[in-house]
């Protein structure tokens, strides 16, 4: 209706001279080509302004959950903290099977406008709830199998339990997310995770241990189920109306399989150490290893935001202006490997020290493992960055394929080493695997990337933390704190030195994101 009377608003009366029709036509489609100019997308300003919105509202959160982390890790001890990490890496690597990527495919179809939530969410909710249920049922009874003691396996069924709730949250968040709205899912994660942390200090001064925290979802989640229900209304996106519609489910089912692959090797490539070594080693040695790998997820969760808000918009933009994704695509790579490398350099030099600062004294046998899983860094940035792109532009199949890949490979090796040499075979093992993921998403997207284009700044980089570290490493005889300022310092240094940060392309993203 509305094309048709912009149609008619445009029309010339017949009286007015053939020229001058002529004229005030051209006029006409020049006015409609410039305001669809306007109106066109900007790759780079949209997922700047969501990134910006995910990461002031993720530094909070991180902030927080650094410090929440250490209170954690502190008051449980390694044998508790042990216990609490086997339980969460047994559920979230079996967990994935009860989920099986349909989330993904549907945020995916949203964002592409190849449904609607009409058609998607209830079938969704009913095939989430039914896995979660079927959850319930089974991992119990794996867990029994694993020898686990009666605590883990009362752990495991308490933290199963969540599945039913994430039935009903997810779903409503992936609305969002299709939406574009960010920000909107920024300020639910953060006052969330500011109530799950309020009530999880709660529980741990209480004495409740390490099966405390896991309750602590129950109250959680269902908040975060009506917060997500008032923000949706608030912004006036569906309307959600669930309609069931049974025949389309093995449909939904085939279209998440390259998703649920692709989340089945992430789950089992990031938690199988950590079952397998609670199956071959103490709880103790798991709390060491947990507590140095939980502090590297914190530090790459630094770039949550962008891949978070990345993914819909490519794919959205992939359709109409595949160049500019790729151009968008070889810029992130060189930010990301400015972020990782550095952070790896100097965690690679002061684990020790950090860790036992950090988790105290008897979680010293933490810090060799933290300077070695520190490279892991950079190859976890980037395999993210490239299974979120590899979604974007259709080629989750094989992305899927090289999360397998590596993912068997980590499975294997860790059967083989981890019984001789424990932890550090575990932190080796994810290292190398990571690293065999890097190479084949190298081979998947490297022309996408366009590395000829940003070879120099990223040897650049290199040069700079290298620099950095040697820097870091004459001043780690000293004292501490002296040595990571002197660590940013440096690099800060070199990064302005050697152009490594481009300030006219810095300046542009800051006025874009300003309109």
């Amino acid at each position: 209706m509305l094309c048709c009377e912009g149609a008619r608003g445009n029309q010339v009366p017949s009286y007015v001279p053939a020229t001058r029709r002529i004229n005030k036509q051209a006029v006409a489609l020049n006015k409609k080509e410039a305001t669809m100019q306007t109106k066109k997308r900007d790759l780079a300003e949209i997922i700047l302004r969501n990134t910006i919105f995910m990461t002031v509202a993720g530094w909070i959160l991180k902030l927080a959950n650094f410090f929440y982390l250490i209170v954690v890790i502190r008051l449980l001890g390694e044998h508790g903290y042990g216990q609490y990490a086997t339980v969460l890496a047994f559920v979230g690597m079996f967990g994935v099977f009860f989920e099986l990527g349909m989330t993904q495919y549907v945020e995916r179809s949203l964002a592409r406008g190849e449904g609607t939530i009409r058609d998607l969410l209830g079938n969704l909710i009913a095939l989430r709830l039914l896995l979660a249920l079927a959850a319930l049922l089974v991992l119990p009874p794996v867990a029994l199998l694993f020898g686990y003691e009666p605590i883990l396996i009362t752990g495991v069924l308490i933290y199963t339990g969540i599945f039913v709730l994430a039935a009903f949250l997810m779903p409503l968040i992936s609305i969002l997310n299709a939406s574009e709205r960010f920000d909107a899912v920024a300020s639910l994660q953060v006052r969330s995770q500011l109530l799950g942390i309020g009530a999880g200090l709660t529980v741990l001064l209480l004495g409740s241990g390490f099966l405390g925290l896991l309750w602590v979802g129950y109250l959680v989640l269902p908040l975060q189920i009506l917060m997500t229900l008032q923000s949706i209304r608030r912004l006036g996106i569906g309307p959600l109306q669930v309609k069931l519609q049974v025949r389309e489910w093995p449909l939904l089912l085939k279209a998440g399989v390259p998703f649920g692959l692709t989340s089945l090797a992430l789950t089992f490539n990031f938690h199988a150490d950590t079952v397998i070594l609670s199956a071959l080693r103490s709880s103790s040695e798991v709390g060491w290893y947990s507590a140095a790998y939980g502090l590297i997820f914190k530090l790459v969760a630094i770039a949550d935001g962008l891949l978070l808000t990345m993914t819909p918009s490519l794919a959205r933009e992939h359709i109409t202006d595949p160049e500019r994704v790729r151009v968008w695509t070889s810029e992130t790579v060189t930010w990301l490997l400015f972020f990782g490398l550095p952070a790896a350099v100097g965690l690679s030099i002061l684990g020790t020290p950090i860790a036992i600062l950090l988790f105290g004294e008897s979680f010293g046998p933490s810090g060799p493992v933290l300077m070695l899983i520190a490279w892991d860094i950079p190859l976890l940035l980037f395999t993210a960055f490239c299974g979120s792109t590899a979604v974007a532009v259709g080629l989750e199949w094989p992305a899927a394929a090289i999360y397998l890949v590596s993912t068997t490979l980590n499975i294997i090796l860790n059967l083989i080493f981890i019984p001789m040499y424990g932890i550090m075979a575990a932190a080796a093992i994810t290292v190398f695997t990571d690293g065999v993921s890097a190479i084949l998403f190298l081979w998947l997207l490297g022309g996408r990337m366009q590395f000829t284009r940003i070879a120099s700044r990223m040897f650049r980089i290199v040069v700079a933390s290298a620099i950095m570290g040697l820097a870091v490493l004459l001043m780690s005889g000293f004292n501490l704190f002296v040595a990571m300022f002197t660590g940013v310092f440096v690099y800060g240094v070199l990064a302005l030195a050697l152009r490594l940060i481009d300030q006219q392309q810095l300046r542009q993203g800051i006025a874009k994101f300003r309109k």
